[in-house]
Parts: C-alpha cells; structure tokens; sequence
C-alpha cells in the first residue's frame, strides 16, 4: 500500500481483475458529507474513536463499486501543498472541523488498507490534483465522486463527475455541463474562479466581478491571458475592476485554481480484502458493514 507519494513519484494504482471502470473518491469530500447527516449518531468502535462517517464512507463506496462495475482509488489531502506556499491565505477562514470528524480520517485509511483499497496523498498535490492525474492516465470510464466544484475540469467523454444532491446523485457530463453552464468549457472552470474566487479557498478573485461577469467575460475571451482591454459592449463595466494590478492578480489566481495532472500513473492489480475489511469491521464494531458483507 502506498501511502504517500511525492509530485515526482508514480502514482501505484491496482486494478481489480475484470473491471475496467473507475470510481475515484474525493477522500475528505466524502468523508464530510458523511460525517454531517450522521453526527449526532452514537456509532463507536469499543476503544472510544467514532466511526459513524467512517461506517457511511465505506457502505457508500462498496455501493459504488457494485453500481458502476468498478475498481475504487481513494485520494486524500494531506496539507495545504504548493497552493499554500504561493498564497499564504489560501483556504484560511474555514471553519474547525470537529474533533469527532478529525478521529475518523486516520481511521478510514486504516479500514481501507485493511481492505486493500488503494488510497493517496501527497505532501504539495491536493486530492483534486490526483484524481485528475488518475483520469488523465486510466483506461475505462472514470466515476469521480466529490461535490467539489474543481473537479469539474477533468470532465470529459470518459471522465463523470457524480455530485450529490440532496439524497440523489447528480451526473455531471460534458453534455450536462454544456446545460448548465451555457457557452462554457469544463476546463475553463479555473478561468471562472480566477476572476470571481472562491470563497471556500479563500481565493478573492479580481474585486467586482462575480460568477455573472466571470462567466461572460470568458465566453467572449476563452481565458485570461486573452484580455483585452478595453473592454466593449455589455462587458464595459468591467474595465475599472481590472485597473491597477488586476489582471496580474487574476493570472496568479489561476494558478491557484487550476488542477495540476502531471503526476505519472503505474497500473497493477489488486482485490478487495473482503476478510480484511470484515476482521477490521468486526474490531469497530461497525455492525452494518459486518451485515453488508454477510449478504454479498
């Protein structure tokens, strides 16, 4: 199992022997959205440690696997990375996570190395980086489970990003994508959040223009190295927002928003460790999976 790689290293994927799909799971994504519904639940392995997103996380991905015929890459976020260098606020103001929750993150790699799921990190490279590596580099179609909107970039013939919406999940296709976000390209997502930021990154964008004015000022320049000022016609309001060292600042921000996919892949193969993950299910006492497995 490999743990931890580095931008230069190979990314070591096992692929399960007759399965050519991928789900790729945004670790902390997933394991925030599991842990919120279930927080006030008492679920405890017998030491104490939580695991009620744990238990939600490793039913939701098995399901996964089962629905799309797939093999399962798991990537986490390790630090802030080479992000956080450049732009020291970068993802500053968040709000703490619970202390409930942190006790589950080392807790699910241990319950998916004890199945022998594969999962990655790395010290500079986000979870987003990695699975658009993973999709740039696999064979098959490519599931990408995560509500981030980031991930939107790797969207293509082969690659769906599976949002979910309320209690149902959302496809997001190139032709779903196209509906939503008229006029616009997947991989111009980064050029939107450069102008207009994000919030949730704490990334300010160009001051003045929103998602609104971001959106129509790429669809007639294609991204934002192509400005040019000044700007005519319905987008002349903009033009003062880019007064001063603007431009160069939404250039940087770009940096900051789009997803880096340079990582080499190695493909090998692997199963799932059904008695792994029952002995591990059985000391959490993590009654649900133990159910899960029995019927399977």
């Amino acid at each position: 199992m490999l743990e931890q790689i580095s931008l230069f290293d190979e990314l070591i994927i096992e692929k399960k022997e007759g399965y050519s799909n991928w789900v790729l799971v945004d670790g902390n994504n997933l394991l925030n959205r599991c842990y919120y519904p279930t927080e006030n639940s008492n679920q405890s392995a017998p030491d104490g440690r939580p695991t009620n997103a744990v238990t939600l996380f490793v039913k939701m991905i098995l399901g996964y696997q089962k629905d799309y015929s797939a093999n399962i890459a798991v990537f986490f976020d390790k630090g802030k990375g080479f992000r956080k260098k450049l732009y020291p606020p970068y993802k500053e103001g968040r709000k703490e996570t619970p202390e409930r929750l942190k006790l589950q993150f080392p807790l699910i790699r241990e319950v998916l190395a004890a199945a022998s799921i594969p999962y990655f990190w790395d010290e500079q490279l986000e979870a987003d980086d990695l699975i658009a590596a993973a999709c740039k580099s696999l064979s098959g179609h490519k599931y990408v489970i995560s509500n981030d909107k980031d991930l939107l970039q790797v969207l293509s013939d082969d690659v769906t990003v599976v949002v979910r919406n309320g209690s149902k999940d959302k496809f997001m296709t190139p032709e779903q994508f196209a509906l939503d976000w008229e006029g616009l390209e997947p991989k111009q997502i980064c050029e939107i959040k450069a102008l207009a930021g994000d919030s949730s990154d704490n990334i300010p964008g160009v001051v003045g223009i929103g998602d609104t004015g971001a959106m129509a000022i790429i669809k007639q320049f294609g991204c934002v190295e192509n400005i040019t000022l000044p700007l005519t016609n319905n987008l002349k309001r903009y033009d003062k927002k880019f007064e001063g060292s603007a431009m160069e600042d939404a250039k940087f921000f770009k940096e900051l928003t789009t997803l880096k996919s340079c990582t080499p892949l190695q493909i090998n193969k692997y199963e799932i460790n059904k008695k792994g993950l029952y002995a591990i299910s059985e000391q959490l006492a993590m009654r649900s999976i133990i159910n899960l497995l029995n019927k399977a």
